[in-house]
């Protein structure tokens, strides 16, 4: 359907196309980080022992004319001895700007002993970057490209350890430092990205001996540029319900967002929701936060079985 732009429109789109020094574009933050772990770090690739296939939506402030969306899904599994594989496809859409990437990630899993493992993992990857403007009409008959796009490569780094009832993580993205914008400056060059994550699995079974009861608090902090979020949280898994409350806070907004959970949870299959909860009255009109994933698991055929080590049940 034709859409009537306004001036503020078309800036947007000179702003893409021919200044990118203003441009200071992050990736979109999940808040489902334990649903979608190839997204997450590239060393949990094959981290849950079988196939894992994982489908995931975010929409970003539903009232705003922005119309932030983010979806994909992965593909991840154990190959030989200690090695994982992994597929990840997303789109990040606002409005007529879109950016498109597929990843292909490896890792490695060091077992010390049962209850000390170490991943090591590398994403490699491809994204388009395009502006799709075929079916915007202008007020003033302005001519702009129809549609325009770029391919840019890139990389990331990570590594995962788990040792008892401790986990923690690291990963690093965007190495090759792509190009935001369709032009080639150096202003506009993606900001190295660093995750970091701590958490602690505590597991009990009440007196009744037929519920399962998983508890884990964690840290989370991610750096990218002008960009820097801290979220501290806590997530639990009780049979079959996984429910969780966390605060994330860009050190440089005015209030933080509380991020609450619900999700169904079996042996080979979970699908979470989450809401964003923006606490600053100046910009919650434009809406808060949901976010939808959906993972399963097959069996695959392995010549040996190791016993399980101790870990959080969203690494199985």
């Amino acid at each position: 359907m034709l859409q009537q732009v306004s001036y503020r429109h078309i800036i947007m789109v000179l702003l893409f196309c021919a200044a990118p020094a203003a441009i200071f574009a992050q990736d979109s933050p999940l808040s489902q980080w334990s649903n979608d772990m190839l997204a997450a770090n590239p060393a949990f690739a094959g981290s849950a022992d079988r196939l894992r296939l994982n489908i995931f939506y975010r929409n970003q402030w539903p009232k705003s004319d922005a119309k932030f969306q983010y979806y994909g899904g992965s593909a991840d599994m154990p190959i030989v001895k200690n090695m994982g594989v992994g597929l990840l496809f997303s789109n990040d859409q606002m409005s007529f700007l879109s950016h498109r990437r597929a990843d292909v990630a490896y890792s490695y899993k060091i077992e010390a002993d049962n209850d000390k493992t170490i991943f090591l993992g590398l994403k490699l990857g491809v994204m388009q970057k395009s502006i799709s403007a075929s079916d915007l009409i202008f007020e003033q008959n302005e001519t702009l490209p129809s549609n325009a796009s770029k391919i840019r490569t890139d990389a990331g780094l990570g590594a995962a350890a788990m040792l008892k009832k401790i986990f923690a993580s690291v990963a690093v993205e965007h190495l090759l430092r792509p190009y935001q914008s369709l032009s080639e400056n150096r202003d506009s060059r993606t900001n190295i990205k660093f995750t970091f994550d701590i958490g602690y699995v505590y597991k009990f079974s009440p007196l009744t001996k037929k519920i399962d009861f998983e508890i884990m608090p964690n840290f989370i902090c991610q750096l990218q540029g002008k960009q820097q979020n801290l979220q501290i949280g806590v997530i639990s898994q009780v049979d079959w319900l996984t429910a969780g409350l966390s605060v994330r806070k860009n050190i440089g907004s005015d209030a933080p967002l509380a991020v609450i959970l619900l999700g169904y949870k079996n042996l080979d299959f979970r699908i979470a929701y989450s809401y964003d909860l923006d606490l600053n009255r100046k910009t919650n009109h434009i809406g808060n936060a949901h976010e939808v994933s959906v993972t399963k698991l097959f069996d695959i055929k392995r010549k040996e079985k190791k016993k399980t080590i101790e870990c959080p049940s969203f690494l199985q």
